[in-house]
């Protein structure tokens, strides 16, 4: 059976049913004088409990406008506002404006015979010259089938098990969408299927592509769907992918958030509001809420709310609220929580735990632990100490206000075999005030001659702190000594009580 039809400048005004329209409210604005759109569009959203979202390159922000007093609906402001040439849809939370001056023209055959796939035909064109359209995204919002028109504006969709009605609806940049509805014969018994959707803003460029792997695994298809799609997405309930172009979900699976991910290989998915599993690697255009573990590594454009755990390591563009956790490394924006890796973290503003193998990185992080420590906004020091008469020890001191990591190496005088030493530890402050400071500090030093003999000593350091200037400080404090020795004629073990003392230049 075969038939067809002709849709010309159809406009989809918004995906997701509400109580109250925001477009439909009645809004009064007061003449005010002359002021920028960007902000009158502000105060109209914060007055209505919604934001507006829109591409600075569309829309002027900056552009002054001299409002009459304006009284009655939203949607006839922002029109008189924009003029025709823009089009406004609503997600919840959202006004969206668009720049889309152009219609479409949408041309579609349908043809299904038993026992095989429907199979959706068709061509897009510019309503306004004949143009063919390519690279537009044709796509059925309840199967989450989609494609792009090809060179000369043609499509092809196959549906294994459509509903009676598909809602086949086709997007482009700066052309309003255009949704047609292809009534089906009707099986008795059949469920209709809903679909949840979700739209969140532009992030100008620093989301998921804003990263070298991300570039990397995110297909020209994709990146035009995104464009067509201008941030609207779709909930599904699962989704299984060998790798992320082989997927149950196919073109579509970068636009869907699903509960259930398996990717066998690796998968490219919207997001997870459940759990995804990864053989090699994830990878999450927006948010990811719950969990996440993938063999190699997990890489999300958006936000992580749960446990994150990765073989060898985890980058997420956003904030992470939980636990992560990664082999190597982690790299994130803003964390709450825990970031827990074999060698490095790196992160913006930390309200939690750090804890690596080597490094942590941060602007701000109350509890790094790790032998070094960059954060911006705490201390590093470097001294010369001496503990007891034995060792003199040049030491890098690192970390936020609370916890610090220490790293160094020493030299020994007593004459013994063991002459150098390696010193690492933990250190934290007890007492923090612009003159005088209280410190305890737990370190190992190994000391070796570089032959068979080798010396381990753990201590407990109670250091007292006197500040002199901005840069210099002198601490002099007592120690607790554990000594445990290994040679050719046995083996030692000691308690010692004993003193530290030295001069560090701290920036």
């Amino acid at each position: 059976m075969r038939y067809g039809l002709m849709v010309a400048g159809m406009m989809l005004m918004g995906v997701t049913c509400v109580a109250q329209p925001y477009l439909a409210r009645e809004i009064t604005i007061d003449h005010t004088g002359a002021q920028r759109v960007g902000d009158l569009l502000d105060s109209i959203g914060k007055r209505q409990a919604f934001y507006f979202s829109y591409n600075s390159d569309a829309v002027d922000a900056d552009r002054q406008v001299n409002i009459p007093r304006y009284s009655g609906t939203l949607v006839g402001f922002l029109e008189r506002l924009f003029g025709e040439d823009y089009v406004f849809k609503e997600s919840p939370g959202y006004i969206i404006i668009r720049y889309a001056p152009r219609l479409i023209d949408l041309m579609v055959r349908v043809e299904q015979r038993r026992g095989r796939p429907l199979v959706v035909e068709g061509q897009v064109r510019d309503a306004g010259n004949g143009a063919v359209i390519s690279q537009a995204s044709i796509y059925e919002r309840n199967v989450l089938v989609s494609t792009l028109s090809g060179p000369e504006g043609d499509f092809r969709l196959s549906f294994r098990r459509p509903n009676e009605t598909i809602w086949l609806t086709v997007s482009k940049e700066n052309y309003r969408d255009t949704t047609v509805a292809l009534l089906l014969p009707v099986e008795v018994g059949s469920k209709p299927t809903t679909r949840r959707y979700w739209f969140f803003p532009e992030t100008d460029g620093k989301g998921l592509e804003g990263t070298v792997l991300g570039r990397f695994f995110t297909s020209s298809k994709q990146r035009i769907q995104r464009i067509n799609l201008n941030g609207f997405f779709a909930y599904n309930a699962y989704q299984i992918s060998l790798t992320p172009r082989i997927s149950s979900q196919g073109l579509f699976n970068s636009q869907v958030v699903n509960r259930v991910s398996l990717n066998i290989i690796g998968g490219h998915t919207a997001g997870v509001n459940g759990v995804e599993v990864g053989g090699i690697f994830n990878l999450n255009q927006r948010n990811v809420r719950y969990f996440q573990t993938a063999g190699l590594f997990n890489l999300v454009g958006g936000q992580v709310k749960g446990v994150q755990v990765a073989g060898i390591s985890n980058v997420v563009v956003g904030e992470v609220s939980g636990i992560q956790v990664g082999g190597v490394s982690n790299r994130s924006g803003d964390v709450t929580g825990m970031q827990l890796s074999g060698i490095f973290n790196v992160a913006a503003d930390v309200r939690g735990v750090q804890l690596a193998g080597l490094v942590n990185v941060a602007d701000s992080s109350d509890y790094p632990i790790g032998l070094v420590n960059l954060v911006k906004n705490g201390s590093r020091s470097i001294g010369l100490g001496f503990s007891g008469l034995d060792m003199a020890l040049l030491t890098f001191r690192s970390g936020g206000r609370i916890l610090y990591g220490l790293v160094g190496a020493g030299y020994g005088f007593d004459g013994g075999p063991q002459r150098y030493g390696l010193e690492t530890g933990l250190g934290g402050h007890l007492v923090t005030t612009p003159m005088f400071g209280l410190d305890a500090e737990i370190v190992n030093v190994m000391r070796t001659g570089f032959r068979k003999n080798s010396t381990s000593r753990q201590s407990l350091r109670l250091l007292p702190r006197l500040r002199m200037g901005d840069h210099w400080g002198m601490a002099v404090g007592p120690t607790m000594t554990y000594l445990h020795r290994s040679a050719d004629g046995g083996r030692g073990k000691a308690l010692r009580v004993g003193l530290y003392g030295g001069l560090s230049y701290c920036w």
